[in-house]
Order: structure tokens, then sequence, then C-alpha cells
């Protein structure tokens, strides 16, 4: 029921041609200048969660391999269109919204469990339950080389979705939101502090604990956390 009401949400075409700002600002400030993965070594980027695959375009113009997954038939179906022409191909596949245990993502490309240099996951980990959230950084976890970089980002609860919610159980509330712009009937995850985001991604040595926020229309704080962590 839960992930039926998330993929009814996400069933349509959501339009994001641009890379988000704080994905090249994560790739400059962090994994360019702390880390020198700046794609001249055709490191591999996964995006859970990548939608119509801006993000991935961005990274595939630096030189980066790279590959998402959605739950959206639509969006990937319009990212593996866009992916036919020029000269960066990313590759993309459509996963089901109920993640499960040892899931391996692109598993005829690569036969070996570790291959992923850099993860990034952004306004998609909060879609889902505590439980099924770990699954997921787990089944990313096991396909990361030794060194490698997740960058996600997670609701906090100064979002203000959060005021139109109602808590269903397993760190999810029902967001039940018709403003006259947009109409929200999704299930979302939300972290109150830093610990609790250490928690989160605990199979990850924590490097950076940061967040973006951003308000229109005064409709409300947007406020997300970010994590920057290594696999060890």
């Amino acid at each position: 029921m839960v992930y039926k009401k998330n993929l009814d949400f996400w069933g349509g075409e959501y339009y994001a041609p641009n890379v988000e700002s704080f994905i090249f600002r994560f790739y400059s400030r962090i994994l360019k200048y702390d880390f020198g993965i700046d794609g001249s070594k055709s490191q591999k980027v996964f995006d859970f969660g990548c939608g119509q695959g801006a993000a991935l375009y961005y990274f595939s113009e630096l030189g980066f391999k790279c590959f998402g997954v959605d739950i959206a038939k639509n969006d990937i179906e319009i990212a593996q269109v866009k992916g036919k022409h020029g000269l960066f191909k990313p590759q993309f596949e459509l996963i089901q919204p109920k993640p499960l245990v040892g899931q391996r993502y692109f598993e005829t490309l690569f036969k070996n469990n570790e291959w992923i240099d850099v993860a990034i996951s952004i306004q998609t980990l909060d879609f889902l339950s505590n439980n099924d959230c770990e699954i997921v950084l787990n089944n990313i976890h096991t396909q990361m080389n030794k060194g490698g970089i997740i960058y996600a980002s997670h609701n906090g609860t100064k979002n203000y979705y959060l005021k139109h919610g109602e808590y269903v159980g397993d760190g999810l509330y029902h967001i039940n939101l018709n403003n006259g712009r947009v109409q929200y009937d999704a299930y979302m995850n939300f972290i109150c502090s830093e610990e609790e985001v250490r928690e989160k991604f605990h199979m990850f040595k924590p490097l950076y604990i940061d967040y973006y926020d951003s308000s229109f229309r005064n409709e409300g704080s947007e406020f997300r956390w970010t994590f920057t962590g290594v696999k060890e």
C-alpha cells in the first residue's frame, strides 16, 4: 500500500533537466577538492533515484561512467532516450519500489560485488521506511569499492511537509497536502538530528553532515540533511 502510493505519486513525468546546485557543489567542494576524484580516471557514479538522469549527465560530461536506477518508468524511458544521443551515455535501469535484501544493481554488467566509486541519492531515500532504507544502503555499500564515497540527502523534521503528515510507523508519515500549487499524497521519512543522520548511514564512515534549504511563496522550509561518507 505504502509503496504503491509512492509509485503512483512518481508515476507521471517529473521534468528536471538541469543538475541541482548541491550536486555540482558536492563535486567541486568535496569530491574533487578533498579526494581528487574528478572523472579523469573514468570512475563509476551510481545514482539511486536518478529520475531523468540530470545529475548523471553532468557527471558524464566530466568523464565519469554513470549508472542510475529509479522506480518511475516514464522517467527512466526519457533518460534512456536522451542517452542515445551525444557523446556521453549513462545507463539506466528500472527497479521495483520495494527493495530486496541483497539486491544487485546492474548485475549483468558487473559480475563482482564492488564496482561503485561514487554513490549519490538525492531526495529519494526519504520515501523509504527505516527498514527498507537500511536494506538499500546495505545493498549500495556492498557494491561500492573500498574507499568509495556516498553523498545523499534526507528530509529533516524542519521540512514543512511534516506539518501535513500522519505517522504510520517505521519512520514513515502519510503526507496529504494540497496547497493549490502541488498535491502530495505520498509517504515520507524525516530525520530530526545529526545523530540520527549518523545512525541512518551507520555502515559508512561519516565525513560531513550538512544541509540545504529553500523556501518559496512562503510555503515553508524544505530543509534536507546531506550526508557524505566513505566505505572503509
